[in-house]
């Protein structure tokens, strides 16, 4: 870019008196022309005061323009203060470079703006030449490595989180299933009910994570209470389960699955289900347009106030309901924490 920058200085400058109001011969102009980069002179106080057919193109400037129109007011607001810093160091005598962008029928356009200062033998700086260049391909590729190092990033945290809330999850299986044994007559043994637990769990576990399942499954023959009575079968009469028998559009059962996943999860490490007299209340009601989950916790340990932050686990979920056009409101009362799922249910 500098090499460019320095021939194109040769171009436009030898032979020709240094100054700002100076013209481009015809060939040197055709020069300019025959480049893909965008050429312009600007003067010290931010004029343009000539620019090549590419550089017209990108601003939409006439190419028969007067030009001595206010080179930053061409620029997208979003980088008209870095232009306007570049143009700063420039007109001081020193060379500055900062990115750029522009619109196109095609889309967004990245420029690499580099503005070098001209100066006559006393090195006073007499005219900018600024040379731009589009980098737009290499952009865009950096931006989709940057987003998919992004996403890896966010699997690999999700994948962290949900083996260290299994952890979880079966201490506090182990927990009920030890306390259920003892209402049988004769009691049963509490590793036979955990293992009970452990199996449902890896059935609720395919219903909140197996894509196949829920791409595959018939909207006629899935309920709501039926999905919600999979996922927690593994908490057993902890969890009391009322509502109606609605048919579920298969677009909303991995993220219903997933939010009831997350929210007996929590209930386990820190709600109702890590406290012996502690229950959760699920009521799912809806219609073929919406369907509506309030999920309602007491006999847990005692709330004094909301938490200030929100976990990643429940970050994750909302993103997930946001995304499928659903919010989740979420309340904590003493008694326990009060969430409702609101989606919509239409194909």
């Amino acid at each position: 870019m500098e090499v460019a920058s320095t021939i194109y200085t040769r171009i436009i400058f030898q032979d020709v008196p240094l100054s700002a109001e100076d013209y481009l011969t015809g060939s040197r102009k055709a020069m300019l022309d025959a480049t893909q980069d965008c050429i312009k002179i600007i003067s010290t106080d931010g004029r343009l005061l000539m620019m090549n057919r590419a550089g017209c193109v990108a601003l939409n400037v006439p190419e028969d323009s007067d030009f001595g129109m206010p080179w930053l007011s061409l620029l997208p607001e979003s980088v008209r203060d870095r232009g306007l810093e570049a143009l700063h160091h420039a007109a001081a005598g020193d060379s500055a470079r900062f990115p750029g962008q522009s619109l196109s029928p095609n889309g967004t356009m990245f420029w690499d703006n580099l503005l070098t200062p001209i100066t006559d033998d006393a090195g006073q700086v007499l005219s900018i030449l600024c040379v731009s260049r589009d980098v737009t391909e290499k952009t865009r590729l950096e931006l989709a490595l940057e987003a998919a190092i992004e996403r890896e990033a966010l699997i690999s945290r999700e994948m962290q989180h949900r083996v260290k809330n299994l952890f979880s999850v079966v201490a506090g299986l182990i927990r009920i299933s030890e306390k259920e044994s003892q209402t049988y007559s004769p009691p049963r043994i509490a590793t036979e009910l955990l293992g009970e637990k452990i199996s449902a769990l890896a059935r609720a576990f395919d219903a909140a994570f197996s894509r196949d399942a829920a791409h595959n499954s018939d909207p006629s023959s899935v309920d709501l209470v039926s999905l919600i009575g999979s996922v927690l079968m593994p908490y057993g009469d902890r969890c009391k389960l009322t509502g109606e028998k609605i048919c579920l559009n298969r677009n909303i059962l991995t993220t219903i699955a997933l939010f009831l996943h997350e929210m007996a999860t929590n209930s386990v490490k820190y709600g109702s289900l890590s406290s012996e007299s502690g229950m959760v209340t699920i009521v799912g009601t809806g219609s073929a347009n919406e369907v509506n989950l309030r999920w309602v916790e007491s006999g847990g340990p005692a709330i004094s106030k909301a938490p200030i932050h929100e976990g990643f686990g429940s970050q994750m979920i909302d993103r997930i309901v946001t995304a499928s056009g659903g919010e989740i409101k979420r309340d904590w009362p003493s008694h326990g924490i009060v969430a409702e799922l609101i989606l919509p249910n239409a194909a």
